[in-house]
């Protein structure tokens, strides 16, 4: 239950953080409207963990390894973003691109700083769960660096990390994106295939329930991929506008229950359909 509250509030947040990125307003003015709306997210996770208890161990460890990190990631990358911004050299474009190079390697810094965590985030491991994710678990220190503010109630040993861990590939990206065009980029990522041009042409909400599907079962960058970040990806590789993720998600959860999902209850019988005729 309060993993799905959480998630649920996440949506919201991102939708209020995608409404500052629209607005014409100072950069610092617009750090403040995105930290302030990321804090009373926050607050409220904590409201939750007060009011409700988890329902088992496992569940515990869902909050703290996948849940959490994500309000937290998001505060992080706003910060980062902002002095990254703020930083950047007003000077030719040889310099900036240099600045630029000199701020990713600061991100692999701290991947060889937390090797052991690193690794264990890249494989979405289990062993350690238990001692990582549970609050007031003993782990050695020397594989989690110290955080400031830790709040034992609302905290676990790598909770923390692994926010960070999130934020830096997001910040990877924004770099990668003000540093090479969209064929080098592809190029470095070692994406060769020729990009074929998709429109989609069938109603946006259908593809919104595809992306709610995706998110929710954690199926992009070992489910640390935001909503809003599946969105805005279905939106460039597809060509459609499909809007404020809180929004879409609203229209959907206000649907009948028995036709809540009809997009993708329709794909599963079209699958189920074409299964049935080849097995016939």
């Amino acid at each position: 239950m309060i993993i799905e509250e959480a998630k649920a509030r996440l949506v919201q947040l991102d939708d209020d953080l995608e409404l500052f990125e629209e607005m014409g307003i100072p950069a610092g003015q617009k750090l403040n409207g995105k930290l302030n709306s990321i804090r009373q997210a926050i607050a409220e996770l904590k409201v939750m963990l007060n009011q409700q208890s988890f329902s088992s161990t496992d569940e515990e460890i869902q909050f703290f390894k996948y849940v959490k990190p994500q309000f937290i990631a998001r505060h992080l990358f706003a910060l980062d973003v902002f002095t990254i911004e703020a930083g950047k050299p007003v000077d030719t474009v040889e310099v900036v691109k240099n600045y630029f190079e000199q701020e990713l390697k600061y991100l692999r810094k701290y991947y060889d700083q937390n090797k052991f965590m690193h690794q264990y985030y890249l494989l979405d491991g289990t062993e350690l769960d238990a001692l990582l994710f549970v609050r007031n678990a003993q782990l050695p220190g020397s594989l989690i660096p110290d955080v400031q503010g830790f709040d034992p109630q609302f905290s676990t040993a790598g909770d923390y990390v692994f926010a960070r861990f999130i934020t830096n590939e997001r910040i990877q990206q924004f770099l990668t994106d003000r540093l090479y065009s969209p064929q080098e980029a592809e190029t470095l990522s070692g994406i060769t295939k020729k990009r074929t041009t998709l429109k989609w042409t069938g109603d946006a909400i259908n593809l919104a329930e595809m992306a709610y599907g995706i998110w929710l079962t954690g199926q992009v960058n070992h489910g640390n991929a935001g909503i809003a970040e599946i969105i805005g990806s279905l939106e460039v590789n597809f060509q459609v506008n499909i809007g404020r993720p809180f929004r879409r998600w609203q229209s959907i959860s206000g649907r009948k229950r028995v036709s809540q999902v009809k997009y993708l209850d329709q794909m599963k019988a079209a699958i189920l359909k074409r299964l049935d005729d080849e097995n016939a």
